[in-house]
């Protein structure tokens, strides 16, 4: 109980100074009513920052978002390189990467907002000091992410949980405003209800989805026990949880910041419109997204579940797969079934996150529906980790040290 307190309190202290950090406004009276899209919007709910106002953490865990899928390629396809390197050298090889990958965000996002910022008379200081700023405030994100995994409870999705719990009281009194009490009718009263009930019972839903898990029977050798308890190898049936749709927007965000730069740069690009492909608008655009929900669906499921690691344990302890020969077999078998979840998984993604978004293209008034089955799935994944570690932490406390301290 100590220390599980102990991590809820360094987490809080991470809160709220990320909170704080929200609300420290760039000087030079920079805001001058900037106004994202309903997209941008949305991805700012997701990095847990806030893309329509220049602040300190404007580009909130976005870039550390970004830089955590490229290296985790990059480790892919160097893993024999990278197990031989230390923890250090691998903590800075990100960290570099990361800045960078912060650097051209924050260039692209003082660009784009430039007609916004008044350090100076100078457009060039102005974009250069924004970007320092941003790029700060960015690494600054990364290191309370950091030191929330090693020491509070949550891991990155806390600072993204709580941006989304920020806003929810928000958006619920505007909606119940609009339907109940500014402009009351009979349609409006039954579609706050049906938006309630079906809220109620997506959460359930998704609640069932994050905890059902699909379970592959081992055989342990050293154990021949009639009262040993089953064991088995996981696979959920959401096996890559809510991190498509976290990391998919932000994907969809990268153009937006990076195309200000390069029209900057050069006059090639100075014709070129990318709002048709990153605005959710067009037939296009959603296809464009779903795929990338697809692909990191199928990327993050091998991420949470490495079929590999998995045989190489089994062999090297001497268990096995039932009915499955040990080694390269046990290999493919997890990796076929491990496909299977995925699969399920990218189905269940699509219908939650772009149904509502092909159907608003004929009614518009769904289109927010996709983003609100985003969060909440965020919400319960989110939820569901920081309450495993919860228990795990309260487990562990119930068994007393082998070794006197």
């Amino acid at each position: 109980m100590k220390e599980l307190i102990k991590r809820i309190y360094y987490s809080t202290l991470i809160v709220i100074v990320y909170e704080l950090g929200k609300h420290i406004i760039l000087p030079g009276n920079l805001v001058k009513s900037y106004k994202s899209p309903d997209l941008m919007n949305s991805i700012s709910l997701l990095i847990g920052g806030d893309l329509s106002r220049l602040s300190f953490f404007s580009l909130g865990v976005g870039s550390y978002m970004s830089g955590m899928i490229f290296w985790r390629v990059i480790q892919s396809l160097n893993k024999d390189r990278f197990s031989k390197s230390s923890e250090n050298t691998i903590y800075y090889l990100r960290s570099i990467l990361i800045l960078f990958i912060s650097i051209v965000q924050s260039l692209g996002l003082a660009t784009s907002m430039k007609n916004n910022i008044s350090f100076s008379t100078n457009e060039v200081v102005n974009i250069l000091i924004a970007t320092m700023v941003f790029t700060t405030g960015s690494m600054f994100s990364m290191w309370l992410v950091d030191f929330n995994m090693r020491k509070g409870i949550g891991g990155p999705g806390l600072l993204i949980l709580i941006g989304i719990l920020a806003k929810l009281p928000e958006l619920a009194w505007s909606f119940a405003q609009e339907s109940l009490i500014k402009y009351p009718t009979v349609d409006s009263v039954v579609t706050f209800v049906v938006a309630i009930i079906g809220i109620i019972l997506l959460i359930r839903i998704m609640s069932f989805l994050l905890g059902s898990e699909y379970r592959i029977p081992v055989q342990r050798i050293m154990i021949r026990n009639e009262l040993a308890v089953p064991t088995y190898i996981p696979i959920k049936v959401l096996p890559s949880n809510a991190m498509p749709y976290m990391f998919g927007l932000t994907f969809l965000m990268v153009p937006q910041l990076l195309l200000p730069v390069l029209q900057k740069v050069t006059t090639i690009f100075n014709n070129l419109d990318i709002s048709n492909l990153t605005s959710l608008n067009t037939f296009s655009s959603i296809f464009t997204y779903l795929l990338i929900l697809i692909i990191l669906g199928y990327g993050f499921a091998f991420v949470n579940v490495n079929p590999s690691e998995i045989s190489e344990d089994l062999q090297k302890s001497g268990d096995y797969v039932v009915g499955v020969f040990p080694g390269d077999k046990t290999r493919e078998y997890v990796t076929h079934k491990l496909m299977d979840m995925a699969t399920v998984g990218n189905v269940i993604m699509i219908l939650l996150l772009g149904l509502p978004l092909i159907l608003s293209l004929q009614w518009p008034q769904l289109n927010s529906f996709s983003y609100v089955f985003g969060s909440i799935l965020i919400l319960n994944s989110t939820i569901v980790t920081i309450t495993d570690q919860a228990k795990a932490l309260l487990e562990k406390e119930r068994y007393p040290n082998i070794l006197p301290n």
